[in-house]
């Protein structure tokens, strides 16, 4: 959540113009970037959210967080990358204000604010669009803060989102306010020997040359008079309250590397101005870069001029991150989000399933089937390589967020269902994999678009711990995945009982049995193992074992019930049907247990909450059920006749069997 407390004194001191209270001179509309640029400007590293990454990261998702996409599309047709777009919202504000950036799902969040809603109750808004309304957006943000999240109606979450938007573009498009400003000295003073330019001086040249006259003060304090102190002393307040209030929207963009390794922040140009007058302290060398970014702007129209600019600036940041050790992954995380393996690994799922209908449809031919097996084979390729690269970036297990976890179990669900496929050769488990890998990639889109956030996020400290936490969310998440396999491979059996698919094709739903079977078995290991590396790590970063926390109990659930169903199958109380409907259970309890409890709110692992889930686990749950009751049905048709030809004496069998 943003500061509000600099929100409202925005809302309240300016509407429009710099934090000076200056206008800008009318800028021209910006011709396009060339890609040398781009790329220069796409591998400048930055510190966001606890970690250094690419400046193109932050521009995605900032994008994303706007938009709703990661591109913008422009009305004459053309689509701006993310860090075209960004350069665009920093060195041509103007234009970046026409924009229709701004995501509303709801006009009403726009009317709640008096601003003219669109025709379209979903529609984009520019930044000229919102101004009219925008002291009431941030009112009503400010009043909204006050609720507690999970109480919020969706129109005031939406107002709030809009605000928070809001105000982040504006730290954009003022970010480089600092550089169009000049500070004077008054006359008499040691502050205007100084600074003794009539014209005033740069934001970095104040920062170079004023902390001197403090030491000078500090040297001389009791040799001058009280008069003459108080008269420096006030120069250097006023000149210093100018700086603060002409780099006010310069903090959002850390740019700026320390050379002291020890300090783990990257400065901003705002950060500067506390750097370079804490003279208690050894004069930072980075005040320098603050120069470079004055002469960027300055140099915006001149392109070839500009190129090169950029050039020496990402040179002298690289050189010094290269020092501290945080450089080496930019160029991977440029090029794994560039690659846009997720992406293709989606829609080459989507085609997938398309083939395998068709070959469902179709005789079987060898090379049909090869066909569908590469298309189901080449986006897991390239989910793992994706997987494999964000494990190379964050030196972290590839389960350490949420969305991670999307990933890696769709990963191993259909892994494990081409290796199925490759055991049995019947079409089926490349099938469900085929379901799996678009549902999970499709269920990762949604969750990234839905969070707006970078998906690789510093993580809290319980969760940047030991070998003992990399081994069970690995072990417990390929368990979740088991899980899900199972249950769905269920579906195809309850569904193809109840619709007569190969009706009296006894050995077709036998191998079904035979593979729901053996991922049960696989899972349970997997869940169990989970389970106890959990309760390890549990006892090094927390000192207790168990303590019964609601994800605890999930992980024992899915052990308890995966023992219940193998138990039952072997004293006989279930059969091949009754196995199927059990697995479809399991499934329930691994959403639960994977999402579910994080909706409490409440326990050691309350950390995973996301808000907007409920409702569709909700939705979830409900399907299943009726997955259950159809199978139930199946059961009951099956039963009938066989109760029409069997004496009294010979009824005995299983509550559910097939």
């Amino acid at each position: 959540m943003k500061q509000w407390v600099l929100v409202a004194w925005i809302a309240a001191g300016i509407a429009t113009g710099s934090a000076l209270g200056q206008q800008r001179s009318p800028v021209q509309a910006p011709p396009q970037w060339d890609q040398e640029t781009l790329r220069l400007a796409a591998a400048l590293p930055i510190q966001d959210s606890g970690r250094v990454k690419p400046l193109d990261t932050y521009a995605q998702f900032t994008l994303l967080r706007f938009n709703g996409m990661r591109a913008l599309r422009l009305p004459g047709g053309e689509r701006l990358t993310p860090i075209a777009w960004l350069l665009n919202c920093l060195f041509y504000p103007e234009t970046a204000k026409t924009y229709a950036h701004f995501i509303v799902d709801n006009s009403e969040a726009v009317s709640a604010a008096g601003i003219v809603a669109h025709e379209n109750k979903r529609d984009r808004y520019s930044y000229n669009e919102l101004l009219p309304g925008r002291e009431r957006l941030f009112e009503l943000a400010r009043q909204y803060t006050q609720i507690e999240d999970k109480k919020r109606t969706p129109i005031e979450q939406q107002v709030l989102n809009l605000a928070n938007n809001v105000f982040e573009f504006e730290q954009l498009i003022h970010f480089f306010d600092f550089a169009e400003a000049r500070f004077r000295a008054p006359a008499g003073t040691a502050l205007a020997q100084a600074l003794p330019e009539a014209e005033g001086v740069s934001y970095s040249e104040a920062l170079r040359r004023a902390p001197d006259v403090l030491l000078t003060l500090r040297s001389q304090n009791a040799a001058l008079s009280a008069e003459v102190l108080e008269r420096e002393v006030q120069a250097l307040s006023t000149l210093m309250g100018e700086m603060d209030q002409a780099a006010v929207f310069a903090q959002g963009l850390a740019l700026l590397p320390p050379r002291d390794a020890a300090v783990k922040e990257w400065r901003s140009p705002a950060d500067m101005l506390a750097v370079a007058f804490d003279v208690s302290k050894p004069r930072e060398e980075t005040v320098g870069l603050v120069a470079f970014l004055e002469e960027l702007h300055r140099l915006r129209d001149d392109r070839p001029a500009f190129r090169a600019q950029l050039a020496a600036f990402h040179e002298q940041v690289k050189q010094v991150a290269e020092a501290r050790g945080e450089y080496q992954k930019i160029p991977i995380e440029v090029f794994f989000y560039r690659g846009k393996f997720f992406f293709y690994s989606q829609w080459l799922f989507v085609l997938s399933f398309l083939l395998i209908a068709l070959s469902w449809l179709a005789p079987r031919r060898k090379w049909l089937d090869r066909t569908v097996l590469a298309t189901v084979a080449l986006p897991t390729v390239l989910l793992v390589i994706g997987i494999s690269l964000r494990c190379i970036i964050r030196e972290r297990p590839p389960v350490s967020t949420l969305y991670e976890t999307i990933l890696f179990i769709t990963a191993v669900a259909v892994l494990m269902a081409l290796l199925m496929e490759f055991v049995n050769r019947q079409r089926i488990a490349v099938a469900v994999g085929s379901v799996l890998g678009t549902l999970g990639m499709f269920i990762a889109y949604r969750y990234e678009l839905k969070e707006g956030v970078d998906t690789m996020p510093s993580l809290v400290a319980v969760l940047d711990t030991n070998f003992w936490l990399s081994t069970h969310v690995t072990t417990v998440t390929t368990g979740y995945a088991a899980g899900m396999l199972s249950g769905a491979i269920a579906h195809v059996y309850i569904l193809g009982k109840l619709f007569h698919f190969r009706k009296g094709d006894i050995t077709f739903y036998r191998t079904l049995a035979r593979m729901c079977y053996g991922v049960l078995c696989f899972g349970l290991l997997f869940a169990t193992v989970g389970t106890i590396l959990g309760g390890i790590w549990a006892n090094y970063s927390w000192g207790r074992f168990w303590g019964w926390d609601p994800k605890e109990n999930g992980a024992l659930m899915i052990v308890l019930w995966n023992l219940v169903i193998l138990h039952a199958r072997m004293g006989r109380y279930i059969a091949d049907l009754g196995t199927a409907m059990c697995a479809v259970v399991l499934a329930m309890i691994v959403a639960f247990s994977w999402w579910g409890v994080n909706l409490l709110g409440v326990g050691l692992h309350s950390y995973g909450f996301t808000s907007g889930i409920m409702n569709m686990l909700m939705i979830y749950w409900i399907a299943e059920c009726a997955v259950i009751a159809l199978g139930l049905c199946v059961y009951w048709r099956e039963r009938t006749p066989r109760n029409a030809q069997q004496t009294p004496s010979r009824r005995a069998g299983p509550a559910v069997s097939s």
